[in-house]
């Protein structure tokens, strides 16, 4: 990919993400991404911005390769090749840009050979535009989307989160909290998570998830930085909270747009520079949860 083009690309990217403006937007973002949460923050936000619906995105020769399947070559006949569609007009699926980093190895002034990292311009295709090749086996799709198999169930849940924390050499400790609006913080001197007691299930989970993502996105040993402003940093660990609960198929929009809402306090840039962080931790977060949770 030539690099005005990368330029091009990553600039829409930027763009897009300062479109955020209002709270429905920021949240459906949000809930778009832990779809998406193998790919890249670039790349996530490029699939959302040409085609949201996507459910699964692969290659052309990967649907191939992989699934015995072709991207059409127009998606109202469904024909497989252009010479095969009788349509008046033919309508093209979506080419969905993608980010491909490709390593290479340059000398710097010392002589010293250093791994840097180049963009290619590549393109891939949801699964909805998509056939069998004709044929050949026809391979389970279900397997792509993966869903999650851990049920919304504390004594099932809390052990995976506990073992999360845990892993980070944190731990978790119950308390009876009174001041009203507290559930919970995370000490980064004792490293503790400490959660109220006297709420209900869901709650502790929903904190949870917002405690870790403190844990992760703002140790500056890990991922990002404990002296940032308190408002972006509760922004953020509800960000990352409500995409994780997304993805585990617990509703929190009544409470984590409210939550954002009242920390951005009309200043909307201050999430502008935290996507890719956002990103990035829910997507560890996600992958921990697999990890620990065994799920397939």
């Amino acid at each position: 990919m030539k690099k005005k083009t990368v330029n091009k690309t990553i600039e829409k990217i930027h763009n897009k993400v300062k479109s955020f403006a209002n709270s429905e937007d920021y949240m459906n973002y949000l809930k778009f991404i832990k779809k998406f949460h193998y790919r890249s923050f670039n790349n996530q936000v490029l699939i959302m911005m040409y085609k949201p619906t996507s459910k699964y995105v692969m290659g052309y020769k990967q649907w191939i390769d992989k699934f015995n399947r072709i991207p059409v070559a127009c998606i109202n006949c469904r024909a497989i090749a252009v010479k095969e569609c009788n349509c008046k007009e033919r309508v093209a699926p979506v080419r969905i840009p993608q980010l491909a980093p490709i390593p290479y190895e340059k000398e710097n002034s010392k002589g010293e050979m250093e791994e840097k990292i180049w963009f290619k311009d590549v393109f891939v295709f949801d699964l909805e535009d998509t056939e069998p090749l004709p044929d050949l086996p026809i391979k389970e799709i279900h397997e792509l989307i993966k869903e999650v198999n851990i049920p919304i169930d504390f004594e099932k849940l809390e052990p995976v989160l506990r073992r999360i924390i845990e892993k980070n050499k944190f731990t978790l400790r119950y308390k009876s909290l009174y001041q009203q609006g507290l559930g919970g913080w995370t000490d980064f001197l004792t490293k503790e998570i400490v959660v109220k007691e006297q709420t209900s299930d869901s709650d502790k989970i929903h904190t949870l998830l917002h405690e870790i993502g403190h844990m992760f996105a703002h140790d500056r040993e890990t991922l990002g930085d404990m002296l940032a402003p308190r408002q972006q940093r509760e922004c953020e660990a509800e960000s990352i909270a409500f995409v994780v609960a997304d993805y585990l198929g617990m509703d929190t929009s009544c409470y984590s747009v409210g939550y954002i809402t009242s920390w951005i306090q009309g200043e909307e840039n201050i999430l502008t520079d935290s996507f890719k962080m956002i990103a990035k931790t829910s997507n560890k977060i996600i992958d921990e949860i697999e990890e620990i949770g065994e799920i397939k």
